[in-house]
Formats: C-alpha cells, structure tokens, sequence
C-alpha cells in the first residue's frame, strides 16, 4: 500500500502542466442531458460503491445510438467529481471515433498504439486550472480490424490510467457508428448504457446490454438523459 501511494504521487508529479484557461462551468439549463448536479454526484457514488478497487476505477459510458448529450454527461460527471469531491479524474473523450470508409484513407490515420507501444500519457493529457481534471482526446480510429492488434496493449495502458487518476470516464462513440466500445467493455471496470428518454427503444438498448455480456463486458448501470418529469422537486423524494 505504501509502495503503490508512492509511485502515484511519482505519477502526478509527472503529469501534464495545467492549461492555461479557466474550466467550463457548469450552467443552469446548458446541460443538454437534463441531470442536475446532485443526481450526477449520486451517479459517482454509485459507481464507486458499485466498482470498489484497490486502484482507480475506469468506466465507459456507451450509447446504443447516436446521442448529443453522452459527451457533456460524461465531462459533467468528471467534472463535479474533480471540483465538489476532490478527486483526480481522466475525461476521456472518443465520441469522434469512427471508422474510415476510405482505405487509402484509413492507412494514413493515427491509431492507438503502434509498435513500440501506446501513445505518450504525458503528451496526450492535458489539465483543467484549478482542479484535479485531466481531459484526453483519442485519435481517429483505423476501423475495427486495424485496432484490433492493438488490444494486447490495452491492460497495460488501462493499468497505467489507474496509477495516476482515482477515476477514469471514457465517453465512447455511439455502438451503431463504431465499434470502439464493444473492443474496450472487457478492459474496463465497468460499462453504463447512456440511454435518451422518449427516443431509445427497449429492445435496442436490450441488445447493446446483451453485446456488452456477450464481449465479457460487465454493465453496471443506466443513464436516462432529456428525462422530464412534471412532478415537483419537493415530491420527488416521497415517490
């Protein structure tokens, strides 16, 4: 325990220099996927009540369909848990992964790793000022079958994510356009279906949760985003 608490206080030591611009703030009405503050604190507790390691926990975040808002609750949720809870937390942003159509194209696009290993942590992760919140873009994926050699590198790059950060949030490209999410549900701790109110069909989100168990991947949970409710706060809690 003592040598582990050392070598991630090594670990941050060497992480990136914060940005120099202030954090986005989290505004009244400009979230698109309708979950106030609180209920996205509940939802860290939860992921961490449901995902207790000795390390840092990694979750994805996957939507069986094309939605908007599975970016900003993932960076809502990274955010609250570095600003209100004081953790060190990696925004992981992939939503943009897709496959190239184009094969000529497609051998040109970076990909995760390469030969000598996976991309550079220190060049690849930059921080908010002011908090504990590191954000990650990954590159354009090659398609399915060119990332695919690349998955032997995974557990170690995963295991280097848990040294440095308490939390990991991936947001993953929708499961339709790519299959990014698929490949990583069994690298990760954790995988929770993002699914909109009023427009995910049961059957669709049946299917993206049997294919996450089929890939060996464990889903702990869902989130309902745009959900409206007429009832008034001060009742919720009685229902």
């Amino acid at each position: 325990m003592i040598e582990q608490t050392a070598r991630r206080r090594l670990e941050y030591r060497s992480l990136p220099v914060p940005l120099p611009v202030l954090p986005p703030r989290l505004a009244a009405g400009a979230r698109p996927h309708g979950l106030a503050p609180n209920e996205l604190v509940k939802l860290h507790h939860s992921l961490a009540e449901t995902l207790d390691t000795d390390q840092g926990v990694i979750a994805q975040f996957l939507a069986p369909e094309p939605d908007t808002a599975i970016e900003a609750v993932v960076y809502d949720l990274a955010y609250i848990t570095a600003a209100w809870l004081g953790k060190r937390v990696l925004f992981v942003n992939g939503v943009n992964m897709k496959p190239e159509s184009d094969s000529s194209a497609r051998r040109l696009e970076p990909v995760l790793a390469g030969q000598t290993g996976f991309i550079d942590l220190d060049a690849a992760i930059t921080r908010i000022v002011g908090l504990d919140l590191y954000q990650m873009t990954f590159p354009s994926m090659c398609g399915a079958l060119d990332l695919a050699p690349t998955l032997r590198w995974m557990p170690d790059f995963l295991d280097r994510l848990r040294d440095r950060f308490d939390l990991v949030v991936i947001a993953s490209p929708p499961a339709s356009e790519a299959p990014m999410g698929m490949l990583l549900s069994r690298f990760v701790d954790g995988n929770i279906l993002v699914l909109q109110a009023g427009r995910t069909r049961a059957p669709v989100a049946a299917e993206l949760r049997d294919s996450l168990h089929s890939s060996g991947g464990a889903v702990v949970g869902a989130v309902l985003t745009r959900y409206r409710t007429f009832v008034p706060r001060f009742l919720r809690r009685w229902l």
